[in-house]
């Protein structure tokens, strides 16, 4: 009995240590993000152009589509996020009908967005279907930014300028050229894991791109954006996009009120608030993000938000590109003429979204809007870009562990067989 009972442990054991081989193995073809990291699902802005993330050949990316009237589009992936001293290298993985372009920072010594950063060209071939992978050294290329201690940029953007189009799917910093390369060869080999399938992805897509004057809210009685989430997303927050306080204010406040819609704008507002959002002391030409803390069904909703202190607003958008179905309202009236530069942040699915208070909103078309006077901007133009600190770097993603199961689940398959057999010695 002894003999046997020896026997299982060390079955186990082998067993135990042939699924950690395994594990191993499996952990090695995956390539871990580096630090300096981006997705197009990360908080990028984009200026004079417009476009989605879209999911097609098991790429998520984001489509822009340039304004080629002004030859000036770029988009920059997050405020205060760039290379430094450590990571120089710059890895971007795009499509393009091709072009040529920029890339352009700001260091800590400059004003973001202004002539005085750092801008090299680049001849963007055309690849409108294969992805591209541009390695570029800026130290090695000598530019001042590097040669001193100053390891803080604030301000990093990608220049389409007049190509029509561009595919991003990510963008990164590596200390080395071959650092660069080898992590490029990693994601054509399908080895770079961005995104869980199992996990819930907030993505953001464009829904108005900048192209008017700002207009303020404080001297309103209130406003509100009526928009539509189309089927099958959830709703996680609605962005008023480097939302302008025309220079610093000390007490630039906007509260918000979501609804779901139920038959008319008036009806709607004097119904149930599903969420409530509050931004204070805002710092001019940055984002508002109203996040309501509840994922959302689609459908039609409206959110109704008022400015009461110092002069806070919003850049104008296009309203002939409004990606998703809205209107906006100057107190209580629509406005056929003006629209926010503005983002929405859809999570794919609803299974995790509320079940909405009676009535459930509707999808329906909005009847054709009227004009409504609106409050004409200030004459003093809000700064041109934003200024924000850096955010916290993502996470990389977490070691496959799936190789667990099977140990655990072996083990029990002995434990159980051995008790058996001990049941079958005492009988």
């Amino acid at each position: 009995m002894r003999k046997f009972i020896s026997l299982i442990l060390a079955l186990a054991v082998c067993i135990s240590c042939a699924a950690g081989a395994m594990f191993v193995f499996a952990d090695d073809a995956e390539v871990a993000l580096p630090d300096y990291y981006k997705t197009c699902t990360d908080d990028f802005t984009i200026i004079n152009a417009y476009g989605n993330i879209v999911n097609e050949g098991g790429t998520r990316h984001a489509h822009f589509i340039g304004d080629e009237g002004t030859g000036d589009a770029y988009f920059f992936p997050q405020a205060g996020w760039g290379p430094d001293l450590e990571h120089p290298v710059l890895l971007l993985k795009y499509r393009t009908c091709g072009g040529e372009g920029e890339v352009f920072f700001c260091s800590a010594s400059t004003t973001p967005g202004v002539t005085e950063g750092t801008r090299t060209t680049i001849e963007f071939p055309a690849s409108e279907t294969e992805w591209q992978y541009m390695v570029y050294d800026f130290k090695a290329n000598g530019f001042a930014s590097f040669d001193t201690d100053d390891t803080v940029i604030n301000f990093f953007r990608v220049d389409m300028n007049a190509i029509a189009w561009m595919d991003y799917a990510f963008v990164a910093f590596f200390k080395t050229e071959a650092d660069a390369n080898a992590f490029a060869e990693a994601d054509k080999a399908g080895k770079v894991k961005i995104i869980k399938e199992t996990e819930v992805v907030a993505s953001k897509y464009i829904v108005s791109p900048r192209s008017a004057d700002p207009m303020t809210f404080t001297g309103h009685t209130d406003v509100a954006v009526e928009f539509t989430v189309p089927e099958g997303n959830s709703f996680k927050a609605f962005v008023l996009t480097d939302a302008p306080t025309w220079n610093t204010q000390e007490n630039a406040t906007l509260d918000a009120t979501i609804y779901a819609w139920d038959e008319d704008y008036d009806k709607t507002i004097e119904g149930i608030e599903i969420g409530t959002f509050h931004e204070e002391a805002h710092a001019d030409n940055q984002s508002i993000t109203m996040d309501f803390g509840v994922l959302l069904p689609p459908g039609k909703y409206v959110i109704l938000m008022v400015a009461e202190n110092d002069t806070i607003g919003a850049w104008g958008g296009n309203i002939e590109q409004v990606g998703y179905e809205g209107l906006f309202y100057f107190d209580g009236m629509e406005s056929e003429s003006w629209f926010p530069y503005s983002q929405i942040i859809l999570v794919e699915g609803t299974e995790n979204a509320i079940e909405l208070p009676t009535p459930a909103p509707t999808a329906e078309p909005t009847a054709v809007p009227t004009e409504a006077p609106a409050t004409e901007a200030p004459t003093e133009e809000p700064t041109a870009e934003p200024t924000a600190e850096p955010t916290a770097e993502p996470t990389p993603e977490p070691k496959n562990s799936g190789c667990g199961g099977m140990v655990f689940g072996g083990i029990a398959v002995i434990a159980v067989a051995a008790a058996a057999f001990v049941a079958r010695k005492k009988d």
